[in-house]
C-alpha cells in the first residue's frame, strides 16, 4: 500500500511556485540561497517536502533533530508530504530534513519569518478563540471511539507496506528558472489494497462526521466546527496509516512545539494544541491522533522532559518470571555437544561454501524425539530438577548449536571416517580411545586441507586471469548416468525396465565459471552396448577433445578429479600429462586428488542442476538430454557426441610406465623440462617425491599429431536393441518415436 492516499499517487508537485508569482516573494529568494538549500538535501540523499504554516513548522522541525536516524525522518516527511500539501495552496513552509548543511539551514531559517510572516500570522488569526477548558479531562461518546478504533484496527494493517514504499522517491532537479520539482513515482497497488485504501477513507469520512455532529465536549463551542473537512479526512488518513512507534514520534514532536513555558518556576507547563495550525482543545487533538488516555499521558511527559527518546515501556529488558534458567538451557546445550561428540559424524568443512561451523552429522536412527526424552533424563538431575518441552528442545538446539544435524538417511559421508567413529564408540580402554580419537582428528584435517588447498586454487586462477603467466584451473568428473525415457509422471512398470542409458562427464572451468558437459549414449560408448565408458581411454579422450578446442586454455594447467582409480588416478592419465609437456602442448601440470570420502567439488554442483532440471522435464531423446543440460543453468552447456575415442593406454604404454605406489600420493606435477619425471607429494605441503616414469632408452614423441589408434564406437547388440524396441519404446511419446536413439 502507497505511504500516502490514492488519488495522490504519482502526483507532481512544484516547489516555490507561488513564491515565483509574487514580486515581494522573488525578491527574497535568490537562486543562490534556492541552491545551497537543496545542496543539503542532495548530500544528505533525503526528499524536502513542502508543508503549510497551518501545521506547525516548528514542530516538525523538532521531530527532525529527535529523530535517530535520516531514515527515520525521512518516512515522516515522506508520509505527511502529500497530505499537507493539499492542505493549502498557499499556506506553505518547506523544512530542512537532517543531513542538512549548516549554512542551508542558516539561510532558510535566516528568510524564514520574511518569506512566510504574513501566512503564518493569518493562520493564527484565524484560529480564533480557544476554550479555556482544553485541558479537560472529559470522555468521548462511546459512538466517535468506536468508529476511530475501527479506522485504527484497519490502518493497522495498511502500516506493513510502509517501508516498501518509502523508496519510491526519486532525485529531484533544479532549473535555472529557480523552481524546483519532486516527481514522484506511481507506485501500482493491487486490488486488495485499494479496498483497503477505499475502507479506511470511508471509516475516517464517518469519525469525522460523528465528531463534527457530537462536539468536542468543550463548553459553548466545538472545536471540530473550525477545522476544513477535506483537510482534516486527508491528515487523518495519513496518520491512520502510520505504525505506532512512527506516530508517537511523530506526536512527540508537535507536543514539543505545544508547550507554553511555564509562568514561574515549579508550575506545570500547559500546552497550547494546534491541529492544521488551527487552536483545539486536547480532546480534538486526541481523537485526530487516535490516541488513548494513558499514550497521551507517558507522550506528555516525555515532551515536558525534553528527551528525544519515546517512553520505554516498563518490561524492556526484564526477564519474565517464566523464562528459562540459564542453567537449564546450559544443561540442554552441553547434552547435545556430549551427544553428538560420542555418535556424530563431523565434517572436515562446511558444505558448498556455506557460512559457520562444519556440520556434525548424527545417524539417521536417532530421532529428536528420542534425544529430547533423554536430554529432560539428564536434566532432572539439576538442582533443582528441570524439564523442556519438545518445542523448546527444538530451539534450543536451533539456536545454540545449529551445527549439529541429523543426517538424512541418502547423505553422502565418507567410509573411513564412518569407521573411525565406530572405532571411537567401540573402545573399552583409554589407549584405544585416544588412539582412534587421534586418527579420526588426523583424516578430518588431512580432508580440511585438501578442501582449502582447492579453494585457494580456484581463487588464484580467477584472480590471475589477466595474467599471461597464470594458470587454468580445471575439475572433471562422471555424473550419474541418465536414463531414456525419464518423464515428470513416471508409469509403474517402466521402474523394473532396463532403460537407454545416457553417460555425463563433465569438465568445468571455475575462474570463467564455465562447464561441459560431455553426453553420449550407449551405441557411442567404446565397448558394446555402453561398456567401457568410464575407462581411461574415455576420460583421456574426453578432457584432450576440451583442451584442444577450448581457445583459452593456458601453457600452465591445474586439474583436480576424485581417487577413482579405474578412470582418474592411473597410469595412462599420468602419462598422456607427460606426453602433452614432452610435445610441447603445455609447460607445466599438475594433476591433485581429494581425499576418499571429502571430493565434493564445483563439478558436483553443476551436476545437482542438471539433475533438477532432468526430473522436472519429459526426456525421450538425445535432444531431450541436449535441451535438459542447457537449459539447466546458465554455466552448462552440452557437447553431444562429436569426438573421436583413442586407444590412449596403448599408445601411451611404450613410451611411460607405471608409478610406483601412485594410491598414497595426492599431487602430482610433470613440467616441460623435465617430461619424465613426476614430482609426487601426499599433501600439499608435503615433501616432494620424484618419480621416474620414462622408458629407458625410448625416444619420446616430439610432436602433437601423432595420435594413438582410434577407437570406433562398438554400438549395440541385436539383443539389446530387440529389447530397447519392445520394452521401452512403448513407454515414450509418439512425437518420438521417429527420432529414439537406438533407432
Amino acid at each position: 500500500m502507497s505511504h500516502r492516499p490514492r488519488k495522490y499517487t504519482g502526483a507532481r508537485f512544484l516547489f516555490f511556485s507561488e513564491f515565483a508569482k509574487n514580486e515581494r516573494y522573488k525578491k527574497k529568494i535568490s537562486e543562490t540561497s534556492i541552491k545551497s538549500y537543496f545542496l543539503g538535501l542532495r548530500e544528505s540523499s533525503c526528499a524536502s517536502l513542502v508543508l503549510p504554516s497551518r501545521c506547525s513548522s516548528r514542530a516538525l522541525l523538532l521531530l527532525a533533530v529527535f529523530a535517530r536516524s535520516l531514515l527515520l525522518v525521512y518516512r515522516v516527511l515522506i508520509f505527511f508530504g502529500p497530505v499537507v500539501m493539499s492542505a493549502g495552496p498557499l499556506r506553505r513552509r518547506s523544512i530542512a530534513p537532517l543531513g542538512m548543511h549548516d549554512e542551508s539551514l542558516s539561510l532558510l531559517t535566516e528568510h524564514d519569518d520574511e518569506f512566510f510572516g504574513a501566512h503564518a500570522s493569518d493562520s493564527s488569526a484565524s484560529a480564533g478563540t480557544t476554550s479555556s477548558s482544553s485541558e479537560s479531562d472529559s470522555e468521548a461518546p462511546r459512538k466517535r471511539l468506536d468508529t476511530r478504533a475501527r479506522a485504527v484496527s484497519l490502518s493497522s494493517a495498511a502500516s506493513a507496506d510502509v517501508e516498501s514504499a518509502a523508496s519510491d522517491a526519486e532525485e529531484f532537479e533544479c532549473d535555472s528558472d529557480a523552481e524546483i520539482e519532486f516527481d514522484l513515482r506511481q507506485t501500482g497497488s493491487s486490488a486488495q489494497d485499494a479496498d483497503r485504501d477505499d475502507q479506511l477513507e470511508g471509516l475516517v469520512e464517518a469519525e469525522v462526521r460523528d465528531m463534527k455532529s457530537i462536539g468536542c465536549g468543550c463548553r459553548g463551542v466545538n472545536h471540530y466546527t473550525d477545522l476544513p473537512c477535506d483537510d482534516l479526512e486527508t491528515l487523518m488518513v495519513s496518520i491512520r496509516k502510520l505504525d505506532k512507534k512512527l506516530l508517537k514520534q511523530y506526536v512527540l514532536g508537535e507536543l514539543a512545539a505545544c508547550i507554553r513555558p511555564p509562568t514561574a518556576q515549579g508550575i506545570q507547563r500547559h500546552y497550547r494544541y494546534r491541529i492544521l495550525g488551527l487552536e483545539v482543545c486536547k480532546t480534538v487533538f486526541w481523537d485526530v491522533h487516535g490516541l488513548q488516555e494513558a499514550t497521551m499521558r507517558n507522550l506528555k511527559k516525555t515532551a515536558s522532559e525534553n528527551t528525544a527518546s519515546l517512553p520505554r515501556h516498563g518490561n524492556t529488558k526484564l526477564v519474565p518470571h517464566h523464562a528459562l534458567s540459564s542453567t537449564v538451557i546450559k544443561g540442554t546445550v552441553q547434552f547435545l555437544e556430549t551427544y553428538a561428540n560420542v555418535n556424530g559424524l563431523p565434517q572436515p568443512a562446511p558444505l558448498h561454501g556455506r557460512p559457520g561451523l562444519a556440520p556434525i552429522y548424527l545417524p539417521a536412527n536417532h530421532s529428536k524425539g528420542k534425544m529430547h526424552e533423554e536430554c529432560n533424563e539428564c536434566l532432572s538431575s539439576l538442582d533443582p530438577p528441570a524439564q523442556i518441552s519438545y518445542r523448546t528442545f527444538r530451539r534450543i538446539w536451533k539456536s545454540h548449536v545449529p551445527e549439529i544435524r541429523v543426517m538424512k538417511p541418502r547423505s553422502d559421508v565418507c567410509a573411513r571416517c564412518d569407521d573411525m567413529r565406530q572405532r571411537v564408540a567401540i573402545a573399552r580402554t583409554e589407549e584405544d580411545t585416544r588412539r582412534a580419537t587421534d586418527n579420526l582428528l588426523s583424516h578430518m584435517s588431512q580432508a580440511n586441507e585438501e578442501r582449502q588447498y582447492y579453494k585457494s586454487c580456484i581463487a588464484d586462477a580467477a584472480s590471475d586471469e589477466s595474467d599471461a603467466g597464470a594458470y587454468s584451473h580445471y575439475t572433471f568428473d562422471y555424473a550419474q548416468q541418465l536414463e531414456l525415457p525419464t518423464h515428470s509422471r513416471e508409469v509403474g512398470p517402466l521402474y523394473f525396465k532396463v532403460k537407454y542409458r545416457v553417460q555425463l562427464f563433465g569438465i568445468v572451468e571455475e575462474s570463467r565459471h564455465m562447464q561441459r558437459n560431455f553426453a553420449f549414449g550407449e551405441q557411442h560408448a567404446i565397448g558394446p552396448d555402453g561398456s567401457r565408458a568410464h575407462g581411461p581411454n574415455s576420460v583421456v579422450s574426453m578432457v584432450h577433445t576440451y583442451l584442444h578446442r577450448n581457445p583459452t586454455v593456458k601453457r600452465q594447467l591445474h586439474l583436480h578429479a576424485d581417487n577413482c582409480s579405474g578412470q582418474n588416478k592411473n597410469r595412462t592419465v599420468l602419462a598422456y600429462l607427460a606426453w602433452r609437456c614432452a610435445t610441447n602442448l603445455s609447460d607445466q601440470i599438475t594433476l591433485s586428488f581429494m581425499r576418499v570420502g571429502h571430493t565434493r567439488c564445483a563439478v558436483d554442483g553443476y551436476f545437482g542442476l542438471i539433475k533438477q532440471k532432468w526430473r522436472k522435464s519429459n526426456n525421450d531423446t538425445l535432444q531431450d538430454v541436449e535441451t535438459a543440460i542447457n537449459t539447466s543453468c546458465g554455466p552448462n552447456k552440452a557437447v553431444m557426441f562429436d569426438w573421436t575415442w583413442y586407444e590412449w593406454d596403448q599408445f601411451l604404454s611404450q613410451f611411460y610406465q607405471a608409478v610406483k605406489g601412485i594410491s598414497k600420493f595426492q599431487h602430482f606435477t610433470l613440467s616441460r623440462q623435465h617430461p619424465t619425471t613426476v614430482v609426487c607429494r601426499t599433501s600439499p605441503t608435503g615433501d616432494p617425491t620424484k618419480i621416474e616414469i620414462g622408458r629407458p632408452n625410448v625416444k619420446l614423441p616430439a610432436s602433437a599429431e601423432v595420435l594413438p589408434r582410434v577407437l570406433p564406437p562398438a554400438g549395440l547388440t541385436d539383443s539389446r536393441r530387440r529389447y530397447l524396441d519392445k520394452e521401452i519404446a512403448q513407454y515414450c511419446s509418439a512425437a518420438s518415436q521417429s527420432f529414439l536413439p537406438w533407432k
